[in-house]
């Protein structure tokens, strides 16, 4: 019996259409973004569902995209070329956010409940995106998460 033919997802289709227009293979590619020299190849073969977001980072920067761009869809992409570059910066601050906001909580063995996610990542989005150093670094983010964690925390032991 043939086995079935399985779409790979997204993120791998833009990764091959993105690594041919910009003429690397998997190992070069892999070493240009400061990966494991197979880790590309690994992808490529399905070894790997879905990388980590500064993996994907990582590979954004070494194609010249963002990670939202290599990882989203087609409506995705269509949208931020209709939106343009400021969309795209939103969008990847978005992201950014939210992956340092949830390391932070499973380094702290904490839970929050999808409301507070929701409100944290909010804050955290206007003070970033109002700020004059938006673009300059996002490692302002995981003092920030700190910050607004042990204010939640204060404000738990309160209500006892």
């Amino acid at each position: 019996m043939p086995k079935a033919k399985i779409t790979p997802p997204n993120w791998v289709r833009n990764l091959r259409a993105l690594m041919e227009q910009r003429g690397f293979n998997p190992r070069s590619l892999s070493l240009k973004a400061g990966l494991n020299p197979t880790a590309v190849r690994d992808m490529l073969e399905g070894r790997t569902k879905f990388p980590r977001y500064d993996t994907a980072r990582a590979l954004a920067a070494a194609l010249g995209t963002t990670p939202v761009a290599l990882m989203g869809d087609k409506a995705v992409t269509a949208e931020i070329a209709q939106k343009g570059a400021e969309f795209a910066d939103d969008l990847d601050l978005l992201t950014e956010i939210i992956a340092r906001l949830q390391e932070v909580i499973e380094e702290h063995n904490r839970q929050l409940p999808p409301r507070d996610f929701a409100a944290m990542t909010a804050t955290l989005y206007r003070r970033m995106h109002d700020s004059e150093t938006r673009h300059k670094s996002f490692g302002s983010i995981r003092p920030q998460i700190h910050d607004l964690l042990d204010y939640e925390m204060l404000r738990q032991k309160k209500r006892r």
